[in-house]
């Protein structure tokens, strides 16, 4: 899959280098500057939304699941006391549960990769751990955490859904 850490590669090949350099547009060195510059703001992108991804996910999405899943367990428990069965609350107990356990698990990989990126010092190595790990992490999360607002009533919910957004503006 071509991303932009690939994509930029084009910036220093030698095809272009030397057309730039034919029509006196940017020269060797200010070409690989601009390719320096350019892969060094994808990183720092990325990184910011890692970061805001991994900040909201703490203080915001596994708080609100871990709530409805407490909501769901002492529903359970209450439909114990007057001896009655609770099979949707613990289907959606398990649920929630299980997309709790995957966000967080995933969530540790996420710091850890971004950590892993933010100490990398060559720049290319960086975006390419940007783009490779931490990347790939963040969409895992999305995954689960977007499976998590389809269950999770909205009241619960701490940011707008998609419907809330796409059709309650």
């Amino acid at each position: 899959m071509t991303n932009a850490v690939d994509a930029l590669k084009a910036f220093v090949t030698a095809k272009s280098l030397k057309l730039f350099e034919k029509y006196e547009v940017l020269s060797h060195k200010e070409m690989h500057s601009r390719y320096d510059i350019y892969v060094e703001a994808y990183a720092k992108q990325v990184n910011i939304e890692a970061l805001t991804a991994i900040d909201m996910a703490k203080k915001q999405f596994i708080p609100a699941a871990t709530e409805y899943a407490t909501f769901l367990a002492e529903s359970i428990d209450s439909f114990k006391d007057i001896k009655m069965q609770a099979p949707v609350q613990k289907d959606l107990l398990g649920k929630v549960g299980a997309l709790l356990t995957s966000a967080y698990k995933t969530l540790e990989k996420l710091e850890a990769a971004t950590v892993k990126a933010q100490e990398t010092a060559d720049t290319v190595k960086k975006a390419e751990t940007y783009r490779d790990k931490v990347v790939t992490a963040m969409k895992a999360l999305r995954t689960d955490i977007d499976a998590l607002e389809t269950i999770i009533p909205r009241d619960m919910w701490p940011v707008p859904t998609y419907v809330d957004l796409l059709f309650k503006l």
